[in-house]
């Protein structure tokens, strides 16, 4: 349930669902690119010990600092910590990309109070495109997809997804196939 890419998913619904609907795909971005945040928490978790050698540099000793003052920074610390490393699995784990038979769903979670759900019909799909650049997106694999739409509907980009063109391929295939079949929805995985 942790991967960021994953095909027929079961047990997952979203909001809005129709009750015989069925979900093709499910996508998050890559793993790696939480490295970010990843990094700021650890960082940050070894501020006291870094912190705690540096003090004689100007001339401070920790016994002239208050316990008070220690307790209170060690917390404040470790919450600094804690808040970056629930809200970037949050920001990872909830911002998802669900293909389904009829739509493609973008679920952008901002925060515990705010997410943005934008949905574009499958049948509105008129072009997909998919772009990898830089030297990580190279190695593990992932990139962008940019869907365009028709109509009223907004065009969707799917950031730091893995395999950005099996995907964008993915998309336009079901596009087809609904095309193909004069605007009815898809009822099984194309090939």
């Amino acid at each position: 349930m942790f991967s960021s890419y994953i095909e027929n998913p079961t047990n997952c619904r979203f909001e809005g669902q129709d009750p015989d609907e069925k979900i093709f795909l499910l996508l998050r971005a890559h793993p790696i690119t939480n490295l970010g945040w990843i990094t700021a928490a650890i960082v940050i978790f070894f501020v006291p010990f870094i912190a705690a050698r540096f003090l004689p540099i100007f001339n401070l000793d920790l016994e002239t600092i208050p316990q008070t003052f220690e307790i209170l920074f060690l917390i404040v610390n470790y919450l600094v910590v804690l808040i970056i490393v629930f809200e970037g699995f949050l920001q990872w784990y909830f911002n998802v990309i669900i293909v389904t038979e009829k739509n493609i769903v973008d679920v952008d979670f901002h925060s515990l109070l705010f997410k943005n759900i934008d949905m574009a019909p499958l049948r509105n799909v008129e072009d997909t495109s998919s772009s990898m650049g830089g030297i990580l997106q190279s190695i593990f694999h992932y990139g962008d997809v940019f869907i365009q739409t028709a109509g009223t509907s907004k065009n969707i980009d799917l950031l730091d997804v893995p395999r950005p063109h099996h995907v964008a391929d993915f998309i336009l295939d079901l596009t087809h196939n609904i095309h193909s079949k004069g605007g009815n929805h898809a009822s099984h995985h194309p090939v």
